[in-house]
């Protein structure tokens, strides 16, 4: 499968600030009744967010979704990372091991200069997976902040930039930073709703914990027909042509059930322009009409897929079998 879309160059924009804070920077929705219960039924991956004296002191001003006024007085200092909820939302709640959009606005808390923001236009909000181990905690940071929150985050010196400053952006080896972010968009970190029953001839999938599939290929023939099946029904909005459509995927073989592609692999979901020309018709048929929360299983024969022509590890005229679940939808009609 090809993907044409231009990849998010922003997904890494916080491991940079980590690492140089050189960062060049190239509305609230709330999330569908029906995944309420879902998303309540999730498990915390990582520690709640924790307050303090020092984020106390942080205000903002302005309307969620435009860039905030920021008052604090500097310096600004904290020895572990604190986070402020200053407007509280309505939606689902992050807990972790999952994908979200945000805008922000970055201060050094030791002068109060702001270093970098995103431009709260809809144009380069910044997509980000959040998971356990990763340098900058921001899974904490946000861990229990619901969708359509504002927060402040304050990062200690240790933390953000290993104590070691950057003099080129005005970035002491002592001072802190402060990250105000609006929380857009949480995204559901696997499929969740009502698992269908199996049907016969078909691959039998089976998920490890995380929600990772794997498949077992019957020894009967290939369907000649493309086949698009909910394994889990979901419960949330239906992804059409030209939305942002958040998913995890897995391809497989069908002569002999070789995983040839996979973003669990990866380490985090993708985020995708969904368009009749940027993917294999067969993907394009599974993904338009699906469901969020949903996982579905897209049996495709070689006329939905790459026909007679080898793609990379997938030989010519071969059937595919993908694995996707519908992780979050990002309309059209709203960017």
């Amino acid at each position: 499968m090809t993907n044409t879309t231009e990849s998010i160059n922003l997904r890494k924009f916080l491991a940079a600030a980590i690492v140089a804070l050189t960062v060049t920077i190239s509305g609230c929705s709330a999330a569908p009744t029906g995944l309420d219960a879902d998303y309540a039924s999730l498990p915390e991956v990582c520690e709640k967010f924790t307050t303090g004296d020092a984020s106390a002191k942080i205000s903002a001003t302005g309307a969620f979704g435009t860039k905030p006024t920021v008052t604090f007085t500097s310096p600004l200092s904290t020895d572990v990372m604190e986070t402020k909820v200053l407007i509280e939302g309505a939606g689902p709640a992050f807990k972790g091991g999952a994908e979200v959009k945000f805008e922000y606005v970055a201060y050094n808390a030791g002068n109060g200069n702001e270093f970098a923001a995103s431009k709260y236009d809809g144009t380069d909000a910044v997509a980000q997976f959040f998971t356990t181990g990763q340098k900058l905690d921001f899974c904490h940071a946000l861990s229990g902040v619901n969708e359509g929150s504002r927060v402040a985050v304050l990062i200690p010196a240790a933390m953000a930039h290993d104590g070691l400053g950057d003099p080129a952006s005005g970035i002491a080896a002592t001072d802190n930073l402060i990250f105000v972010i609006d929380l857009q968009r949480v995204y559901l970190p696997k499929a969740v709703g009502e698992a269908q029953p199996a049907q016969t001839g078909l691959p039998t999938v089976v998920l490890a914990a995380s929600g990772q599939p794997g498949v077992q290929i019957p020894k009967s023939q290939a369907p000649a027909d493309l086949k698009i099946v909910d394994l889990i029904k979901g419960r949330g909005e239906t992804v059409a042509i030209g939305d942002t459509v958040t998913l995890h995927y897995s391809g497989f073989l069908w002569s002999n059930g070789t995983q040839f592609d996979s973003s669990w692999n990866a380490g985090a979901p993708v985020q995708w322009s969904l368009t009749e020309t940027g993917f294999i018709k067969g993907f394009v048929d599974a993904l338009d009409g699906a469901v969020v929360g949903s996982q579905v299983m897209a049996i495709i024969p070689p006329s939905f897929g790459y026909g007679d022509q080898a793609s990379e590890s997938i030989p010519a005229n071969s059937t595919l079998v993908f694995v996707i679940d519908i992780l979050g939808v990002d309309k059209a009609s709203s960017k």
